[in-house]
């Protein structure tokens, strides 16, 4: 039984003299620090492999997130263009709503402010400008038709473009003026 209990250890190389080699030495880190590298690189190395599952399964996710809100606002979109274009002709029609009456009310002043012998042969009205062009059988008479202009503060720039007088004693006229299109809304 004695023999059981005696272990020899054997050993080929020699300790001393193989420590102070390259190759020794480069066993003796590899086998105490390389392993601590090693098994730190693959921590990293599976760390950023897991990584790249849950990135990519994010950027497929967003992915389909940016999808199905395209397909949304594209199935919102003739809704909305026909929402613009219902906007688009209300403030038309409120534009030509308020100013509908303008022509009118222009009418109705020179009806009620015209002389009895003055006539109209051409009455132009444009956006915040009137030109009358007529025959009077006095100046008398478009001398009252250019006071009434002047006097009513509906007009500016009243300017008498041109006057003739015919063989007949009659006169004919052109009237420039501008208005301001807040002076006859009603």
């Amino acid at each position: 039984m004695p023999a059981q209990n005696l272990r020899l250890k054997i050993n080929l190389l020699k300790k001393e003299e193989f420590e102070s080699t390259f190759v020794g030495q480069f066993l003796k880190w590899a086998l105490t620090y390389g392993r601590y590298i090693i098994i730190i690189t693959q921590i990293v190395v599976l760390s950023v492999f897991f990584l790249r599952f849950k990135l990519d399964r994010d950027h497929v996710d967003l992915k389909e997130s940016i999808e199905q809100k395209q397909a949304l606002l594209a199935s919102v979109k003739e809704i909305e263009d026909e929402v613009r274009s219902l906007q688009e002709r209300l403030t038309q029609i409120k534009t030509i709503e308020s100013t509908q009456y303008i022509p009118l009310n222009i009418l109705t002043f020179l009806q009620d402010n015209t002389p009895v012998d003055i006539t109209y042969q051409n009455i132009s009205l444009d956006t915040g400008a009137l030109s009358l062009s007529g025959r009077c059988q006095s100046l008398r008479s478009l001398s009252s038709l250019l006071l009434h202009l002047k006097k009513s503060n509906k007009f500016t720039e009243i300017t008498l473009d041109d006057i003739k007088r015919n063989p007949d004693s009659s006169v004919i006229f052109q009237i420039g003026t501008k208005f301001s299109v807040e002076s006859f809304r009603i």
